[in-house]
């Protein structure tokens, strides 16, 4: 009984189910905000009496899935065998059962007691957000070291304060400015990103992501092409063009109205094979339903695939808007170009951090300039520009960022190389 009290106070839901057993009813929302201030009050006491231990390391993504640099990072420390207790935070919902998490691997529900429990009493919180402090779940303390990976990279979108309207976040980011202790960077720009937004002062390490590392050996590439493939029924034989547009704070959806068939055929004449096109809408958008006829049958949905990374190393070209994968993809040197409708809107509502027309990427405005630059693709000025694009960036991506992370995080944790 005292587990279940002390379960559902750290929760914040202890008045509510309180007066619930007790069968007196309050407006939900009153109730809610009455316990989560006295959640919090209750997870701070916790908090602060529970123990370090030197031996746990917390990982979250903004998806609450194994997924971007904390996956990488992770999986160079099962690699080494390093004996650390390694927990991942997963949805608040849903199955526990999902079996793309490596068995070493403990999972726990987001703000659920155990989250607070494990967070609480990690040496180390890594993350490619802001979701320690999302939900004001968890208070860092004395002794715990939180590492910001970030899932960007040199990616176009501006992200200061001034930038982003969603108020919580901006909030949320210039909380997480006095408890971040290190941010891990792929390049001077990226160094300057962090300097200019909210983290001027934090130490920056810059290690290159390791989300990326895979895209530096291709025989990795192959072999998770080869069981993407496998997983959408497709033969191998196949050319696949990845689509994966960003999300619009508006919500409107003309922007995507991209003539697939159009685009198709470009990339049978100029390149040769046969195409299939991967949809990946951003994580914002995924609730919206797209008409199913609006596609012709070569496009296949891949929103709900867990590793954006995975989709990257399958895809033999890309199209984008103003979305940060397109500065993970050009590592790959395989040719991307911009499908960017909208450029006068977005600017007024986000803002870019530099001219589209300065990527090494062909950019279209409508269907007939995109299947043009497909048509045109010049290769050899591709890749010059993508060689001058990396140096005026200062990228430091070489493939060995996770074995540098895992360096840093043996000496937080006072484990012999």
């Amino acid at each position: 009984m005292i587990e279940k009290v002390k379960k559902a106070a750290v929760e914040g839901k202890l008045i509510r189910k309180t007066l619930h057993y007790i069968f007196v009813k309050i407006p939900s929302l009153t109730m809610q905000k009455i316990d989560g201030m006295f959640g919090r009050i209750i997870r701070y006491t916790y908090v602060k009496t529970a123990k370090v231990d030197s031996n746990k390391i917390v990982f979250m993504t903004y998806s609450d899935d194994y997924m971007c640099n904390p996956k990488y990072i992770t999986e160079e420390i099962l690699r080494q065998g390093l004996p650390w207790d390694l927990v991942w935070v997963v949805p608040k919902k849903g199955s526990m059962r999902a079996t793309h998490f490596p068995p070493e691997i403990r999972r726990v529900r987001r703000e659920s007691f155990p989250f607070v429990k494990e967070a609480a009493s990690a040496k180390v919180w890594i993350d490619n957000s802001l979701n320690f402090l999302w939900y004001r779940a968890v208070p860092k303390k004395e002794g715990q070291v939180y590492i910001e990976t970030w899932h960007g990279s040199m990616g176009i979108k501006r992200a200061g304060k001034e930038d982003i309207q969603n108020k919580k976040w901006v909030k949320t980011a210039e909380k997480c400015k006095t408890v971040t202790d290190y941010c891990i960077s792929n390049s001077a720009f990226e160094d300057e990103v962090y300097r200019t937004t909210h983290w001027p002062t934090t130490p920056i390490l810059r290690y290159g992501h390791p989300r990326n590392d895979y895209l530096f050996y291709p025989e990795r590439m192959a072999e998770t092409r080869e069981k993407i493939m496998r997983l959408y029924g497709l033969t191998g034989e196949e050319k696949v063009l990845l689509y994966a547009p960003t999300f619009r704070i508006s919500g409107h959806q003309d922007c995507y109205d991209i003539d697939f068939a159009g685009l198709t055929k470009a990339l049978d004449e100029r390149f040769g094979g046969t195409w299939v096109i991967f949809l990946r809408l951003h994580f914002h958008d995924r609730k919206k339903k797209l008409a199913a006829d609006y596609f012709p049958e070569n496009v296949i949905p891949v929103t709900d695939y867990p590793d954006m990374q995975d989709l990257l190393m399958t895809a033999d070209a890309g199209v984008t808007d103003y979305s940060s994968w397109a500065y993970d993809y050009v590592l790959t040197r395989r040719p991307l170009f911009i499908f960017a409708t909208d450029l006068e809107e977005y600017n007024n509502e986000r803002g870019l951090y530099f001219p589209l027309e300065s990527t090494p990427f062909p950019v279209a405005d409508c269907n007939e300039e995109l299947i043009k630059n497909v048509r045109q693709f010049d290769d050899a000025r591709y890749q010059k520009r993508i060689d001058e694009f990396l140096e005026d960036k200062g990228c430091a991506e070489d493939g060995h960022a996770a074995e540098r992370v895992v360096e840093k995080l043996k000496e937080i944790m006072g484990t012999e190389a």
